[in-house]
């Protein structure tokens, strides 16, 4: 066992390292953001706490030295990743994502990605963060008092206060430095004058209980402010008070799901096949056919004129899984099933999924299986066996084929087709046809597989023609969620309900249908839509109605999701004619229209009720 001055030294080493550690984190993740990037009080007593757990373990023998060199590690090594994600992605990383992160996907994404091979191009010192922390854990734990410890110790301060003043802004700049300083001093006055190290414990043990206690004042008076490490470790509240009413005006959004109601032209495609097919994560403005500048699809885009289609489509949540769960379930129940796809069932439909993916990745299986599909072909089916990443170009040959096996009597069906090339990193098989964008750039590679799987599409209804397979099926066509590319902070998906991310394309069409143009819908509406058409009804409560009734009311809680988290810190709502935005990571809410061109910060009295009613949405829908 250590003796008691080694004790002493190891702890106030290891809180000066995990400070300037998380000096860096914090101050690269929050930079060019409006908030505080400096190490705070807040930061500062749990890393003090974090060392002091660490020590503790390291009295109990060499199995405890190695449990706390390794939790050390890979709690800093955590924080590196919450920081590179936030920066790459926009997402954050806790204690309850960890496990849904496939770290060779993870690895592959920003290897393959330019804008995150830049981002570390331009923070290399940022990169050896880890290294430098399991180094720094493993001389501190195993290491004897004496000249080689003490080496290491200002050769771990010295690589600290380098990658300091390489990567850290100038304003959260000092307090990094300040934690290098104090490890090279406590270090080397452990190897000068090693009785003065109990009293300095003792000071530093007080001066985290006062840090405490100003935490907890400045917490009470201004509101909790941004940290490192508490809002990594715990989730963040939502701002509701107790005693909040919404307005009059505002009332009706705490309304009770209802049955979708039929419409005048239920029944109109009674006994069709339906058919939909869903891009991955293209939004509305990556699209030509809306956005000058966007990716050409001709398919799609001679589909428009003749269909039923929406100005403006919610997505509901901008992640593949909370996308699926509202297309099939319309409501916001992770668990619930979905009262469409039995209604489908029991009027004698099959129901099939179709994607070049592997459904059970991220736990889009079960959420299917749930929904109640009669057969999933996915990955596992089409190309079972076979390494590598499996194209959607299989989806016109083996997904052809299998579709082929399953559907040969005449029967009805209901097929959802999804997509996967447009998923970040982005990739184009054919890429001397599909080149029109620079493929060295992410979002022209992004914009050249939007063009691919558009060309995938037709083929794919055309297939299903050629093989008798359907006649004149109900196409409806959308994106599971759209992709941010860097408008007003945000990057990726799953980190904004920004119009990027969550307007995406949907139109529905058939001979039959008569063309026009909706002003609003949802992933919510869109099942209750296919029903109404094929005349088939259910009388499940849910939150969205066919698209053939004139008095819908735009009225939406929408939500990021938490791909990498336990819950969310992203939401809003979209009312007539505008959306409010709540980033408590960010600690901003936004008041914009729905195409986020006019975007006005709220303050005072209009940010509280803001915070407060949509907070009050989440936890009446139960969303997470």
């Amino acid at each position: 066992m250590m003796p008691p001055p080694d004790l002493c030294a190891t702890w106030l080493e290891l809180t000066a390292t995990g400070a300037a550690l998380t000096a860096l984190a914090k101050a690269l993740k929050f930079h060019g953001f409006s908030v505080d990037a400096a190490l705070g009080l807040d930061d500062l007593w749990l890393v003090a706490l974090l060392a002091l757990a660490t020590v503790a373990l390291a009295t109990l023998g060499p199995a405890g030295v190695f449990v706390g060199l390794l939790v050390g590690t890979l709690f800093y090594a955590a924080l590196w990743l919450d920081a590179v994600l936030f920066r790459i992605f926009t997402i954050e990383l806790g204690p309850g994502g960890v496990g849904s992160i496939i770290l060779s996907v993870l690895y592959r994404e920003l290897a393959e990605l330019s804008f995150a091979r830049r981002f570390f191009a331009a923070h290399r010192a940022f990169a050896t963060l880890p290294a430098a922390a399991l180094l720094a854990h493993a001389s501190l734990l195993l290491m004897p008092s004496g000249r080689g410890r003490l080496l290491a110790s200002l050769g771990i301060a010295a690589w600290l206060g380098g990658a300091t003043g390489m990567d850290v802004p100038a304003p959260a700049r000092w307090r990094a430095f300040m934690a290098c300083a104090a490890l090279a001093l406590v270090s080397t006055g452990e190897a000068l004058a090693a009785e003065l190290l109990l009293p300095l414990a003792a000071v530093g043990l007080g001066s985290i209980a006062v840090a405490r206690a100003l935490v907890a004042v400045r917490s009470r008076l201004q509101g909790p402010g941004p940290t490192a490490l508490r809002h990594f470790l715990i989730e963040r509240p939502r701002p509701e008070p107790p005693a909040f009413e919404p307005r009059p005006e505002h009332a009706h959004l705490l309304a009770p799901p209802r049955p979708p109601r039929p419409s005048a032209l239920h029944g109109t495609l009674r006994g069709q096949d339906a058919v939909l097919l869903t891009f991955e994560s293209v939004g509305r403005s990556h699209l030509a056919a809306f956005s000058p500048g966007g990716a050409q699809t001709p398919w799609l885009a001679g589909l428009l004129p003749h269909s039923l289609r929406s100005r403006h489509h919610a997505c509901v949540s901008p992640t593949t899984n909370n996308a699926h769960l509202a297309l099939y379930t319309s409501s916001y129940d992770e668990q619930s099933s979905s009262a469409a796809l039995r209604a489908l069932r029991e009027a004698g439909y099959l129901t099939v999924y179709l994607s070049a993916a592997r459904a059970a990745d991220y736990g889009l299986l079960p959420l299917l299986t749930r929904a109640g599909f009669h057969h999933v072909l996915d990955r596992a089916v089409l190309a079972p066996g076979r390494g590598g990443l499996l194209p959607d170009q299989a989806l016109l040959s083996e997904g052809l084929a299998q579709l082929a096996a399953l559907l040969p009597e005449r029967r009805p069906f209901f097929l959802h087709v999804h997509a996967t090339h447009t998923h970040v990193p982005y990739r184009v098989v054919d890429g001397e046809r599909f080149r029109r964008f620079d493929p060295a750039d992410d979002q022209g590679r992004f914009f050249n597989g939007i063009e691919e799987c558009d060309w995938i599409f037709g083929g794919l209804l055309e297939g299903l023609h050629q093989r008798g397979l359907t006649s004149e099926p109900l196409v409806i066509v959308s994106s599971d969620h759209g992709q941010a590319f860097g408008r007003l902070g945000y990057y990726s998906h799953g980190s904004a309900v920004t119009r990027d991310e969550l307007d995406v394309p949907l139109l529905l069409h058939h001979p039959r249908l008569p063309p026009r143009e909706v002003t609003f819908s949802s992933h919510f509406d869109v099942l209750p839509t296919v029903l109404d058409l094929l005349g088939l009804e259910h009388h499940e409560p849910v939150f969205g109605d066919s698209l053939l009734h004139e008095d819908r009311r735009p009225e939406l809680l929408v939500w990021a999701g938490h791909p990498s988290r336990a819950t969310t810190s992203h939401y809003g709502l979209l009312l007539e004619g505008e959306k409010l935005l709540v980033d408590l990571v960010l600690e901003r809410c936004l008041r914009m229209d729905w195409s986020d061109e006019r975007v006005e910060e709220l303050t005072g009295h209009d940010k509280t009720y803001a915070l407060a009613l949509a907070s009050r949405m989440m936890r009446l829908r139960g969303v997470t």
